[in-house]
């Protein structure tokens, strides 16, 4: 489930389009990511990056520090709750790509003494393979109820695609002769102690339009992985198809969910004996189609209204559909929550979770947050409070194991180090863990406030700022994201806003804004769709919106505002930064799209269309063409300095868009600065995993947007 959550979008090559469309790309080259002649000029652009920014008056300084903050006590990694263990990978300097370690659970579900089963350093090492491990949801990979046997997911270099291997967890290691999908993008769910559901995309496999697997088999344990035969077919023009697991023992059954755009989806039911059952839902489905899944229920949220099983229940509906084939038809579909008017449940990202019979919400208004839980009773749901929010906090949500009734709830925000709580059996939370402070944040506060957009829309958005700061303008770095419905909100040092390199700024007196632009999901479907195709513009109008009610104000003034983003953001930032460079002082574009004419060419591709629009249609062209970075540098244009930033393993959105946006920025006489690491994929910007990047990237905003610029550009 969380795979499609992560993913980003793409679009077709049109024909017949009138001007930069169907103009010769003079720097096509630079796509391939291995192409000797683009490798090499990634390579010395990079080399005159390190020199140029390097050379800084406040790099030395700024290294030291980073440094410093690395080697501080780290966040404490999230928690995976497995039945009688934990799990959790933790990361510091001198573990850069992580420990996988086990903890026995106390009575009261704490975790006891942290035992490394897998140093992936070390395995690296060993295996000559530069392998990351990608954890974001180790709880649906291992299999219940021992929880002692997972389906571990390495990614050579840190791109999409993994090997899937078989790991044991009392012994430390991989399971010899167990399951194992060799190196491509690939899923895998388990059915049994003996069976796996899979789809790879190996060989003559069957692969979306985007590069993803879209059949899935029953593999047995001991059966060759070139003798399964799929029981399900998505189809090629399907943006990807999603498995998750449903049940546990003999009830599990697979949940198999066709993304066919990121608006649009189909979920289905496989059983152990590969009977497929389509189940009766609205294809309009909010982002990101399943939510979640529990003993019993798949977890959804409308995106429209609708008529189910003869009732009605209106958009923003979180609905529950039981999946035991016991259920009686026409009884299996079931309202879970309707939020009221001005509120919103924001789902993805850690907004839902459901336990073996609880489900979790986090409910938002004005991005203000509670959390509550609600339990299924006859043919509905009870529903009680579980936790308030203070302003500017933010509430995440996880349950890991489909056989208990247990959450992890997380609380942080930009002052507030994150603690980490179990909730059980209706219980009230117990705190598992809490970060260290980072920094005395007592001279900070956070604000929500709001602006209005070019249309008159209303924005809200977040300011982190000194509670006393230095006269005159602030230095302000904003960041944002804006598609896909997904809200981006206030953590503490995570990655949203640099790791611990934000210590780094906030020392030196500066602030940080997210505004929550339409395009996200901080207001429902709605706000969402409000950003789509044609309608882009207005989540670009509103981040420009709330920069220019800062500067109106006289909070701050344009060669004091730093943007940065990442993925969408980086297109975000890409955009902003070439339509509106008089508002910015510096702008950082990481693993940015750049390119939305030929974005099918490039990464994953072919699956972002709804987002963004189809080449092949005029109105939606003319609009991609508006804003699309790449085709709208000029040359006599006075622009801020960009720093871009790409991974050569980001098979995402692919380096070509942040090479060829990065050339183009220079012939036309841009500041530009270009860093590509060689691995990485598409999270390159990681503090630890890569200190000089981060170093590099902080000396930029504070020599640009605090120190003036002083450095020789």
């Amino acid at each position: 489930m969380t795979i499609l959550r992560s993913l980003l979008p793409a679009l077709a090559l049109g024909a017949g389009l009138a001007g930069p469309a169907t103009a010769a790309d003079d720097l096509q080259w630079l796509e391939p990511p291995h192409e000797t002649k683009a490798l090499e000029w990634a390579r010395q652009a990079t080399d005159r990056t390190r020199a140029g920014l390097g050379a800084l008056p406040v790099h030395a300084a700024v290294s030291r520090e980073l440094a410093d903050a690395l080697v501080q006590a780290p966040a404490e990694p999230d928690q995976y709750l497995l039945g009688e263990r934990a799990l959790r990978v933790y990361r510091d300097a001198e573990h850069p790509y992580g420990l996988l370690q086990a903890a026995p659970r106390d009575a009261q579900g704490r975790a006891g003494q942290w035992r490394t089963v897998l140093d992936v350093a070390a395995l690296r090492e060993r295996e000559g393979v530069p392998f990351e491990l990608q954890a974001y949801d180790l709880g649906s990979s291992c299999l219940a109820p021992a929880y002692a046997r997972c389906l571990l997911r390495l990614a050579p270099g840190g791109g999409d695609e993994v090997e899937i291997r078989e790991f044991d967890l009392g012994r430390g290691d991989f399971v010899e002769d167990g399951f194992r999908v060799p190196r491509s993008r690939a899923f895998a769910e388990w059915m049994g102690p003996d069976q796996v559901m899979v789809g790879h995309t190996l060989g003559d496999a069957p692969k979306s339009l985007a590069g993803w697997p879209t059949a899935f088999g029953l593999w047995t344990r001991g059966q060759p992985l070139a003798d399964v035969r799929p029981v399900y077919q998505g189809k090629t023009g399907d943006a990807i198809v999603q498995l998750a697991g449903v049940g546990t023992g003999a009830s599990a059954q697979a949940v198999l969910t066709r993304a066919i755009d990121y608006s649009t989806f189909e979920v289905s039911l496989v059983d152990g004996d590969g009977q497929v059952r389509v189940l009766p839902l609205p294809q309009t489905l909010k982002a990101f189609g399943v939510l979640a899944t529990s003993r019993r229920h798949v977890l959804l949220q409308l995106a429209a209204d609708a008529t189910l099983e003869g009732r009605a229940y209106p958009a923003e509906t979180v609905i529950a559909y039981a999946a035991d084939p016991a259920v009686p038809e026409g009884r299996r579909i079931s309202a879970v929550y309707a939020p009221a008017d001005g509120e919103f449940v924001d789902a993805g990202f850690g907004g839902l979770a459901a336990s073996g019979e609880e489900v979790f919400l986090v409910v938002n208004r004005h991005l203000r947050q509670r959390v509550l839980a609600a339990r299924p009773q006859g043919d509905g749901w009870t529903v009680r409070p579980l936790q308030e929010v203070a302003a500017g906090d933010t509430a995440t949500l996880r349950a890991d194991a489909r056989d208990r009734d247990e959450l992890a709830l997380s609380v942080t925000g930009f002052l507030t180090p994150r603690s980490q709580y179990l909730v059980r059996d209706g219980g009230q939370p117990l705190l598992l863990a809490q970060d260290p402070a980072v920094m005395d944040a007592s001279g900070f506060v956070t604000e929500i406030a709001n602006a209005i957009s070019r249309d008159g829309t209303d924005v809200d958005y977040f300011l982190l700022r000194p509670k006393t700061a230095a006269e005159g303008p602030q230095p302000l770095l904003m960041t944002g994201y804006g598609a896909f419905g997904i809200s981006l909100r206030p953590g503490y040092f995570d990655a949203v806003v640099g790791g611990p390199a934000l210590k780094l700024w906030l020392q030196r007196g500066g602030s940080v804004a997210i505004p929550a632009m339409r395009g996200g999901g901080e207001r429902g479907a709605a706000w969402h769709q409000a950003a789509l195709r044609e309608k882009r513009q207005n989540s670009y109008d509103d981040f420009i919106a709330v920069t220019e009610q800062l500067i109106a104000t006289g909070f701050t003034r344009p060669e004091r505002i730093g943007i940065f983003g990442m993925s969408n953001g980086g297109l975000l930032t890409a955009t902003l930064g070439t339509q509106r460079p008089d508002l910015f002082g510096a702008v950082v574009s990481d693993v940015p799209l750049t390119d939305l004419i030929r974005m099918r060419h490039m990464g994953m591709g072919a699956a972002w269309m709804n987002e963004y629009g189809d080449p092949d249609v005029p109105q939606q062209a003319a609009a991609m063409l508006a804003y699309s970075p790449y085709q709208n540098v000029r040359k006599g244009t006075a622009y801020p300095p960009f720093l871009v930033t790409i991974s050569t393993e980001d098979n995402r959105v692919g380096p070509g868009h942040a090479r060829k946006f990065a050339h183009r920025l220079a012939d036309a006489g841009a500041t530009t600065y270009f860093y590509e690491d060689e691995e990485g994929g598409h999270g390159v910007s990681d503090a630890f995993r890569n200190p000089e990047l981060m170093a590099l990237r902080m000396s930029f905003l504070i020599d640009r947007l605090i120190d003036g610029g002083t450095g020789s550009h």
